[in-house]
């Protein structure tokens, strides 16, 4: 009787348990919603997904001050590379190795509860709420490659983009979204754990999807969202190329300077985005292509119906 009853509580239990951990994840969204704001009332722009090798320093970390984490960014130092990886003898080793130590520091905010907190085998603290770099094209809006720096969304490698250039609405625009933290296997074919690994294509490889579904028998990174501090696609930024948990694998090349990264989330049925004007919302993964993609672009001109 008593084996009956906990077979029968079980699932509820559970699904309780997830149902505050979702809540949870929406609480963290909003919190970077909160802080976007914060920041660009500071500084009247919106931070940069990275300034550009090697200081390729997260808009995450840019927006420390304003999630109570002052004392943190303190310990940074900006005006070197953030990680030991990205020194290649130029910077001083020990102000370097400082913020590689600080990048270790794991953040609940940073991480969603149904999620983990770190890529296993990975000293450094993960991230499961990446910035959205746009829609996938690059600015030429004619190359679906998922360009970094050339991107159509608010936050992207060097971008400089304020409310004013949002010209689609705040309330239709993406600024966060979820992603999975990689498994941390590098090497093993997905074997049907695409959702954990990347397509790791050669450096400076242009992502197209042509490219990225073409390639014979390709390297697999499963370090997605290992390091919350770098301002790399695959690692605090993804776009919206492929839909939300799509099927397609995600794809980038060795510079991590073109991707097509889906949004992704251990959520049944879709995920939570943080839209520009500080909202979160849950959009389900059966999203209309179009429509998802309209919703990454800044200043596409598209119309937003319902979803």
């Amino acid at each position: 009787m008593i084996a009956i009853l906990i077979a029968l509580l079980l699932p509820a239990v559970q699904q309780a348990r997830e149902a505050a951990r979702r809540s949870q994840c929406k609480n963290n969204l909003k919190q970077l919603g909160l802080a976007l704001h914060n920041y660009e009332s500071t500084h009247r722009v919106f931070p940069p997904g990275g300034l550009g090798y090697p200081y390729v320093w997260s808009a995450h970390a840019h927006l420390l001050p304003f999630v109570d984490q002052a004392n943190l960014q303190n310990q940074f130092n900006y005006d070197v590379p953030p990680l030991n990886a990205f020194n290649s003898g130029g910077f001083d080793a020990t102000q370097v190795g400082n913020n590689d130590a600080a990048a270790r520091v794991r953040l609940p905010l940073m991480a969603c509860p149904s999620d983990k907190d770190a890529v296993p085998g990975s000293d450094y603290a993960g991230i499961s709420y990446p910035a959205c770099a746009g829609s996938g094209l690059n600015g030429s809006a004619t190359t679906d490659d998922g360009s970094i720096s050339n991107a159509d969304g608010v936050i992207f490698s060097q971008s400089q983009i304020r409310f004013r250039d949002v010209t689609d609405g705040t309330s239709n625009t993406v600024a966060f979204g979820e992603q999975l933290m990689g498994d941390g296997q590098n090497t093993a074919p997905p074997t049907g754990n695409y959702r954990f690994r990347v397509v790791e294509l050669s450096a400076g490889t242009q992502t197209t999807p042509a490219v990225c579904t073409a390639a014979a028998a390709p390297a697999w990174s499963g370090q997605r969202g290992a390091k919350w501090v770098n301002g790399h696609l695959a690692d605090t930024m993804y776009n919206h190329w492929y839909g939300p948990n799509s099927s397609n694998p995600d794809c980038q090349n060795g510079y991590h300077n073109y991707a097509l990264v889906s949004a992704r989330s251990a959520h049944v049925g879709g995920v939570h985005v943080t839209l520009v004007d500080g909202s979160c919302r849950f959009v389900g993964e059966n999203i209309n292509t179009d429509l998802w993609r309209a919703l990454a672009t800044r200043a596409g001109g598209e119309v937003i119906g319902e979803y």
